[in-house]
């Protein structure tokens, strides 16, 4: 839903942040343009960034903004943006998770900066609840999924940890109802859990078939069909889900190591690959989908992506 004023008053009590919020206003702030944010690894902790870049897209697109390591950035790798465009980022090189209220410019400063609970993060989401998932990697063979619960703050503890099935986690995902996805680069699977979730949670189903080296996952939300970053391809998973399940299809065009997928407000699908590359696939999807954008410009290990304002 497109929200043409946003209050910082709201925004701020949806991170529970009204009495202690730093650089921030009551008064309304106008939301401009929708923006593609991308975190860049790079080589991890102060050479990581986050920059944005105006819809709509195109292969000469370079950034509007970048927000550096003044910005509490470190090894910046999965991102989110929740109902009310408030930011987070999971920072693997400081072991934090960073959250920002709008609008995030390349000065901005994290508003809440959460640790507690938080090894090696490799990516975030948000329920609609608005509870925090946090994917920790910790040793790799290791690693678990710690839940958070508004108000944010930071101070903020976890309410509880899901670690049955989960091994090496590289993304979670929240499909938009009832699961969230769970992508295991150590065990070579993805595992959905159904919410509400506790620290007693078991997967339901877990899909191996078909992956080698799973990294992400994204939920097509006009289909339900899940879309799993693999090696040099995207494994797409069609129908309803079982542990037996296969791809359907793979899609190959353009990918190069994949690192993170989304599915942005037009129904694109939207790859971040290790070669310093955006790749963009307009619907319907199948095994010869291409992109019809690419960017390459501002680009150095681009991990997390997500859309907002």
């Amino acid at each position: 839903m497109k929200r043409t004023f946003i209050r910082s008053i709201a925004v701020i009590a949806a991170l529970g942040l009204a009495a202690c919020n730093s650089g921030s206003s009551n008064n309304p702030q106008v939301v401009l343009h929708l923006r593609l944010f991308v975190a860049n690894f790079a080589s991890g902790g102060a050479t990581s960034n986050l920059s944005t870049y105006l819809y709509p897209v195109s292969n000469s697109s370079t950034p509007s903004t970048v927000l550096g390591s003044s910005g509490g950035l470190s090894g910046a790798s999965g991102i989110a943006i929740d109902a009310f465009d408030n930011l987070f980022v999971a920072n693997a090189g400081n072991g934090t998770v960073t959250a920002y209220v709008p609008f995030v410019t390349s000065a901005t400063t994290p508003t809440v900066t959460i640790s507690l609970g938080v090894s090696k993060p490799q990516d975030v989401t948000l329920d609609n609840a608005g509870n925090l998932y946090v994917a920790n990697f910790n040793g790799g063979g290791t690693g678990n999924i710690t839940v958070y619960s508004r108000p944010f703050s930071n101070t903020s503890s976890p309410m509880f940890a899901i670690s049955n099935g989960v091994s090496g986690p590289t993304s979670v995902t929240f499909d938009g109802a009832r699961s969230i996805y769970v992508t295991n680069e150590t065990a070579k699977t993805v595992t959905v859990y159904t919410l509400p979730a506790t620290a007693s949670s078991t997967p339901a189903p877990t899909l191996s078939n078909g992956l080698t080296t799973p990294v992400a996952t994204a939920i097509d939300p006009a289909t339900g069909n899940v879309y799993v970053a693999d090696a040099n391809s995207v494994e797409v998973f069609t129908g309803a889900l079982s542990s037996a399940s296969s791809p359907s299809f793979r899609i190959t065009s353009g990918i190069s190591a994949p690192r993170y997928l989304i599915f942005d407000p037009a129904g694109q699908l939207n790859v971040s690959n290790a070669n310093n590359s955006i790749t963009i696939y307009p619907p319907p999807f199948s095994a010869s989908s291409s992109p019809s954008v690419t960017i390459s410009t501002g680009l150095s290990t681009p991990i997390g992506l997500s859309a907002g304002y």
